[in-house]
């Protein structure tokens, strides 16, 4: 996918044109904006209990309460919230990049799991069944409110004003929260930044579930891509006489006769969200009791395996939750209304005039990114106008960490509270 239109004048050298490898290999190292080592940044974990009255199986007991994770300045400071994207928890490696960006820029920071993950389905989803705008933004807006508290009674550090960021489906529930705040005064955030937001959340995990199915020549079901994968790495490797991964996985393998075709690449991004849907769809049936993928009444204790159940749960994507969980459970306490509603209400459509209106929210896209499309696109440009960082190329938040990206977004991010 492709488009011509970028609400971007400047010019901009982002090395990688193939949106599948981005969206893969991200910023090559030695165009990364600089961020410390994580071993340098002053942090913690920490974990708060949100849902006291919650009982969940033995199996599951880890997760009663929410972790997150915290750092912080010795002086006061702005705080800024970092919502992961689909299925992600709040150690993932992007949200690792971006803790330590803005923790140099001289931010305190608390960085939260996505509402998919199964962790904050379990400790912090009033519903168990996150996919519904609205109300996955009262439960991180909860959340956020109780990890602040835990985190600055246990490090005591000083907040002079608060922002927040996310990425991805992150990005769409800092849309949301942002929204709710508004209503509510409690953060009053000067700054929201939204990396790479889905616009129509259902028709973009759409969009990603069907990479996974996207067709390999000499492939015929996931088991066997995985085999044909491994195959072609091992010859690489054994040709270079190394196995340094993280070096050469992705530059060096795709300037070799070993190169992953656009079907390969779309397949693999796809099989990653696969697993993020099956953690998604497991944990919203057995918090709910539906039964789809664990029996009703089998007690789960903590020696019991719950490979089974999740390996059921593979067999249904992220459509799939929504029609099969989501939905029926909306339709109930919404009659007489349509899924097409319920779809409307999760979007970013249904909070346009909120969205641009106010100064302080700001976009970052790309053109090809995987989950919008061209009306979606020409949305943030019409929505955001200036305030929308929008680049001809860099898939789904691949230049996120490219330095120009970085500096762009940075300076609006640090731009001053409310004036």
């Amino acid at each position: 996918m492709s488009f011509a239109l970028s609400a971007s004048a400047e010019p901009f050298a982002y090395p990688e044109t193939n949106a599948f490898m981005a969206t893969v290999a991200g910023t090559p190292d030695k165009l990364k904006a600089p961020v410390p080592d994580e071993i340098d940044v002053q942090q913690d974990d920490l974990s708060v209990r949100v849902l006291p009255d919650r009982k969940l199986p033995p199996a599951l007991s880890r997760y009663r309460d929410l972790h997150f994770r915290v750092a912080w300045q010795d002086e006061p400071a702005p705080l800024i919230f970092l919502i992961a994207g689909t299925g992600s928890g709040y150690d993932s490696s992007r949200m690792d990049y971006l803790k330590r960006l803005f923790w140099q820029a001289g931010m305190h920071v608390i960085v939260l799991s996505s509402p998919s993950n199964h962790d904050f389905i379990a400790a912090a989803s009033n519903s168990g069944m996150p996919g519904v705008g609205a109300e996955d933004a009262r439960d991180l807006h909860t959340a956020m409110t109780l990890a602040l508290q835990k985190a600055q009674d246990a490090k005591g550090f000083e907040v002079t004003d608060y922002r927040l960021a996310g990425f991805s489906l992150g990005a769409l529930h800092a849309a949301f929260v942002a929204e709710l705040d508004s209503h509510l005064g409690q953060f009053n955030f000067d700054k929201v930044l939204l990396l790479n937001p889905p616009v129509d959340l259902y028709a973009s995990v759409g969009r990603l579930d069907e990479l996974s199915y996207t067709r390999v020549d000499g492939v015929s079901d996931t088991e066997s891509f995985y085999e044909h994968i491994f195959e072609k790495l091992s010859r690489h490797f054994a040709e270079r006489g190394n196995s340094d991964i993280q070096a050469s996985l992705f530059y060096e393998i795709q300037n070799s006769p070993e190169a992953l075709t656009d079907p390969e690449l779309a397949m693999l991004i796809g099989a990653v969200f696969r697993f993020s849907a099956a953690d998604l769809n497991f944990m919203s049936d057995l918090i709910n009791n539906g039964g789809r993928f664990a029996p009703v009444g089998k007690e789960l204790k903590v020696s019991t395996s719950l490979t089974p159940y999740l390996r059921r749960a593979l067999f249904c994507d992220f459509t799939c939750y929504v029609n099969s969980q989501l939905w029926p459970a909306w339709e109930a306490k919404n009659a007489g209304r349509s899924i097409d509603d319920m779809a409307y209400e999760t979007s970013l459509r249904s909070l346009h005039e909120f969205l641009q209106s106010n100064p302080h929210i700001a976009a970052v896209s790309n053109a090809d990114d995987l989950i919008l499309t061209r009306e979606d696109y020409e949305f943030l440009a019409d929505t955001f106008g200036e305030r929308a960082y929008l680049y001809p190329h860099g898939g789904h938040g691949g230049n996120l960490d490219y330095q120009p990206v970085v500096e762009r977004y940075m300076t609006f991010l640090q731009g001053g509270a409310h004036e």
